[in-house]
């Protein structure tokens, strides 16, 4: 099962026909056996979705017992709010449609990296517990993931910090504050696993080392991971022995929570 499916049947809230891009989620089940799933956004700088942290995440999800599925939200020319709004469908549709997709509702992680690790970052941070009344019954079911795991994310806005390419490519004229996932971190923020690379070259470290600050803040159950070695972008590390490990890791704190 990995045909395409369209967050919204009907009119795509932000659509621009100029600029395309109509977003979808692709499915990677596992079985038929009802399992936690991993919601997985590629990285790209909010201009582009890149391969490597597509498949290669999807396999790894596999061997951890989740389905996956893969979201393709809006980048560029497109801005803020668009991703968070693609986003936060995701997470609905998938609740919307657990039983058809073999996923509990209640065990949805949203897995991201360096940009999409911002989206997955802000999944739990700007989220909704479901608007009832709404007309289209999808939406009156939470957006709030189970977990989030942002992998080597541009988390923070702060000049210095950020990664002024995806500053840039999602802002437009957003106030910073909007989009500044370690000013938004909340006290229902839901647990999270980060890790990132000390000489990461393009997202420095402090973006992790403050957003876990800002969970501790709000007493949000989290763990951070930092390795020595590893550039930007590394996905799933296969040519970095130390930080190859991060996979293992995560599964442990999954299991904790119960995924």
């Amino acid at each position: 099962m990995n045909e395409r499916i369209d967050l919204w049947e009907g009119e795509t809230p932000l659509y621009d026909e100029a600029k395309g891009q109509r977003p979808f989620l692709t499915p990677y089940l596992l079985d038929d056996s009802p399992r936690a799933a991993a919601l997985i956004c590629p990285g790209g700088g909010y201009i582009e979705k890149v391969a490597h942290e597509k498949l290669p995440v999807v396999k790894a999800m596999h061997a951890m017992g989740l389905h996956a599925f893969i979201l393709d939200y809006r980048v560029g020319p497109y801005r803020w709010p668009t991703p968070i709004l693609d986003a936060n469908r995701a997470v609905k549709l998938l609740r919307a449609r657990a039983e058809e997709f073999h996923i509990k509702p209640d065990k949805i992680a949203v897995i991201g990296f360096s940009a999409g690790g911002h989206l997955a970052a802000m999944s739990g941070c700007h989220f909704d517990y479901g608007k009832p009344g709404d007309p289209d019954p999808i939406e009156r079911l939470p957006s709030r993931p189970d977990l989030i795991v942002p992998c080597y994310a541009a988390l923070s806005m702060e000049e210095g910090l950020t990664h002024p390419g995806s500053k840039q490519a999602l802002l437009g004229d957003t106030p910073e504050e909007e989009v500044d996932a370690v000013k938004l971190v909340r006290d229902d923020t839901p647990p999270c696993f980060l890790f990132h690379t000390a000489p990461d070259e393009l997202v420095p470290l402090e973006n992790s080392l403050l957003f876990s600050k800002a969970l501790q803040a709000h007493n949000v159950p989290h763990a951070l991971h930092v390795f020595p070695f590893g550039r930007h972008g590394l996905a799933m590390a296969e040519d970095t022995p130390l930080a190859k490990a991060w996979p293992g890791l995560l599964e442990a704190f999954l299991r904790e929570f119960g995924f």
